[in-house]
């Protein structure tokens, strides 16, 4: 399997999942970048895989599906994506070539985002970002808590691909957040952009979201990055 990162937009990012000749997207927010990197890479698009309904993650999909291209939604989410045709719920499959892609569903961010876990990889769209989580626009502090500790149990080594490059302010917070946190500090020092992917280890290490104590925490940390300049 190979990933290639996708500049969409002002700061998103989509991604090329390849399979030999075969690709899925992730995320399209728009379609000619994801046009070129086909291209580019000398690979046919076979899916379109959604994390969430947000304009700025699925604005591509009008044009870029078609006939033998499957795009994947959460259940919840159908009437809200463009043209999907494969829902999926927590614990569903679907397959890449010879790739088979689990679904953990994250509500928090949205009701119906959901992440796809492959060959040691998360694609975690706008739920866990590097050393940030996203805004709870329809879920509620509860939900997106137990959203990042089911990403938090995935193996150390996972590799976390992310929807958005706000990884420097994000890290700016987290050393507001936890000033003693010398490892806050290195991650902050050595960043390099693109900051894709990040891994599960380092979210543990220096993501203020993931290592909230419980639900309050979390709560009154995302209120507080909220208002964060």
């Amino acid at each position: 399997m190979r990933v290639v990162t996708i500049n969409c937009l002002r700061d998103n990012y989509a991604y090329l999942v390849i399979d030999d000749t075969e690709a899925a997207v992730v995320d399209p927010g728009e379609v000619e970048p994801v046009k070129a990197a086909l291209e580019r890479e000398n690979v046919t698009l076979r899916a379109i895989w959604l994390t969430h309904h947000h304009a700025d993650h699925v604005g591509g999909v009008e044009g870029l599906a078609g006939d033998g291209i499957e795009v994947v939604a959460h259940a919840s989410d159908v009437s809200r994506s463009p043209r999907v045709t494969r829902p999926v719920e927590e614990g569903d499959e679907v397959q890449l070539g010879r790739l088979r892609a689990k679904i953990l569903h994250n509500p928090g961010h949205t009701l119906g985002a959901i992440s796809f876990v492959v060959e040691g990889c998360v694609f975690t769209g706008d739920t866990l970002f590097g050393a940030g989580c996203g805004r709870i626009f329809e879920g509620t502090p509860a939900m997106m808590h137990a959203s990042l500790q089911k990403l938090a149990a995935l193996p150390p080594a996972t590799r976390v691909y992310f929807g958005h490059e706000y990884t420097a302010n994000n890290l700016r917070y987290a050393a507001e957040a936890e000033p003693a946190n010398a490892a806050v500090a290195a991650r902050a020092a050595a960043l390099q952009l693109p900051s894709t992917p990040s891994t599960i280890a380092t979210e543990l290490a220096t993501n203020p979201f993931v290592r909230a104590r419980d639900v309050d925490e979390l709560a009154a940390r995302r209120t507080a990055k909220d208002m964060f300049r």
